[in-house]
């Protein structure tokens, strides 16, 4: 088998075995070789088995694939020995012949069936000499094997040293097994069994050298929940196997099999091996090296799990950068210029990205369009909806004009989207600044608070508001108009600022939000006066829902 070798000056060297004819190097945390690092693309480079060549191909990388010092154009035959370099990181490599003739691995996808049979154990033992068994450990202690008379545990030593390399399943399986049927050789077919995260076995990998590879499920159940590894010189007259009608068809000689077991004492699941050939049959000493590998597998199986978790967290926490970054680039970059008016807004999401949106959407004549939004619930999905809804409601704006029209339309898509399955409620408000005319029509949304220049407070158009987006396609929505004397500002918000709680428990309220409006000047200064107050009342406690507001006024 042909592997690659890391070259990292100082730092241990890793293998890494091509065990498949397509090996992908990038960044990506389902690539065969993930290489974790800014610099390297998603799907950086490809290596290929073609007949019995192996080829190299850059994926359109960024930053280009290097064979000995040279950027490849096209895919490059590989010789031993040669450099393949990914941005800083090096490879070399290295071409090997099967260890046996006729060995080949295999990985096995869950719904193969036929490997796992669903039989029955009994219970009873023979202890005539037909088996043998040892408890396994779950710490990393191998010490009490001795090596003293056994070469095989010489190579056990250098083997498991090298399994902590193996960061990914993918890779850490196949080796396991090719280790095993090194140190012994009479193996003819082996596997390792996982359990998934259901609790259900899951096949992993196997290896088979002569036959057809069949375990029992009665079987690996008693060494996962005893923890005890097991071996059979003889399974046709052993109980414990020759009740496995299975096992029985295929005539197997001797099998073993381990628990493997993580340091809390849980079964992942467990490794066996089998042979037909009587005359080497397995035995103490054979079961003692398959219980010193098992242990160190889990040991490497609970390092590759951690090291896949941590990169898909690390894919994540990119991800939600990425998308934060995008729902910025959505919100306004600036607010309107209007002579004798006011913008000032606010935008706090409660996760890196949220549901809550506004937009201030130029329109014919010198109209503005004002709109805020809230999708029920935060993170990703409501971001998702939101840039869905922002973007049909900009476009409708610019054609239709009217608040209701464009509410009355949206209710119709979002109605017929019923796959969105969210709770949206939306406001939308048009300001005429040369007639001092404000028209809106809300969908569910949470009344806007108007200012009079004395400091009054007052509610327009709440009697008309509709339910909101997706609720009803009979729903006719209708709009509300009124004239902006000087002095006077509108407020709009959503519930994340009026329901927003401290640590009593008790909400901000929205006769709260009213007051602190009543009091400020300009639209500037009611929105930094809103948001302290918030800030103050929620202290320590964790913010739970989007923030947003948008506030106009005339001078």
């Amino acid at each position: 088998m042909a592997y690659l070798e890391t070259s990292a000056g100082a730092a241990p060297k890793r293998t890494i075995p091509l065990s498949s004819k397509r090996c992908v190097l990038g960044r990506q945390p389902n690539c065969d070789v993930v290489v974790d690092a800014d610099s390297v693309s998603r799907q950086h480079a490809r290596i290929l088995l073609v007949g019995r060549d192996y080829y190299v191909e850059d994926l359109n990388s960024s930053n280009g694939t290097v064979v000995n010092n040279k950027v490849i154009q096209s895919r490059v035959r590989l010789q031993d020995g040669d450099s393949i370099r990914v941005s800083q990181f090096e490879f070399l490599f290295h071409e090997s012949l099967t260890p046996f003739d006729g060995s080949r691995s295999a990985q096995l996808l869950p719904d193969q069936r036929g490997i796992i049979d669903e039989d029955a154990l009994d219970e009873s033992t023979d202890d005539t000499g037909t088996y043998l068994k040892i408890a396994s450990s779950s710490g990393s202690d191998t010490g009490s094997y001795s090596t003293a008379t056994d070469s095989r545990f010489d190579a056990l030593i250098e083997v498991t040293q090298s399994l902590g390399q193996f960061l990914s399943l993918d890779k850490l399986l196949p080796q396991v097994l090719e280790s095993l049927f090194k140190m012994l050789p009479q193996s003819q077919r082996g596997c390792i069994i996982l359990k998934d995260s259901d609790g259900e076995l899951k096949p992993g990998w196997v290896k088979v050298r002569k036959g057809e590879l069949r375990v029992s499920r009665a079987v690996i159940n008693k060494v996962m929940q005893s923890g005890d590894a097991i071996v059979t010189s003889n399974a046709s007259t052993d109980s414990r196997f020759s009740t496995s009608q299975s096992l029985a068809d295929f005539r197997l000689k001797s099998v073993m099999c381990a628990p493997l077991i993580d340091r809390n004492g849980n079964a992942l699941g467990v490794v066996q091996l089998d042979t037909s050939n009587g005359r080497r049959a397995f035995g103490h000493e054979d079961l003692r090296v398959l219980v010193a590998m098992a242990t160190q597998t889990s040991l490497a199986i609970t390092v590759a799990n951690l090291h896949e978790t941590e990169l898909r967290t690390r894919t994540l926490e990119r991800d939600l950068m990425l998308a934060a970054e995008v729902q910025r680039n959505s919100l306004p970059e600036h607010r309107p210029s209007v002579s004798g008016y006011e913008f000032s807004d606010y935008y706090e999401p409660a996760e890196q990205v949220g549901g809550d949106f506004y937009d201030y959407i130029p329109l014919p004549d010198g109209r503005i369009g004002i709109v805020i939004g809230d999708v029920v619930g935060h993170g990703v999905p409501a971001a998702l909806v939101m840039s869905k809804v922002l973007a049909e409601t900009r476009f409708l704006a610019a054609s239709l004009h009217d608040p209701a029209t464009v509410i009355d339309v949206l209710n119709g898509i979002t109605c017929r989207s019923t796959r969105l399955g969210r709770f949206i409620t939306l406001l939308m408000v048009v300001l005429d600044p040369r007639e001092h005319l404000v028209t809106l029509a809300s969908a569910g949304h949470v009344p806007p608070v108007l200012r009079r220049a004395d400091g009054s407070i007052d509610l327009p158009g709440r009697a008309g508001f509709g339910p909101p987006l997706g609720t009803s396609k009979k729903t006719a929505y209708q709009s509300h108009s009124f004239q902006l004397e000087p002095g006077e500002l509108l407020f709009l918000y959503t519930d994340g600022v009026s329901e927003a709680e401290n640590a009593a428990a008790e909400a901000f309220g929205d006769s709260h939000v009213a007051s602190l409006v009543s009091r400020g000047l300009t639209p500037t200064d009611v929105v930094t006066n809103v948001v302290d107050q918030l800030e103050t009342f929620i202290n320590e406690t964790q913010q739970q829902d989007d923030l947003c507001i948008v506030c106009f006024g005339r001078h």
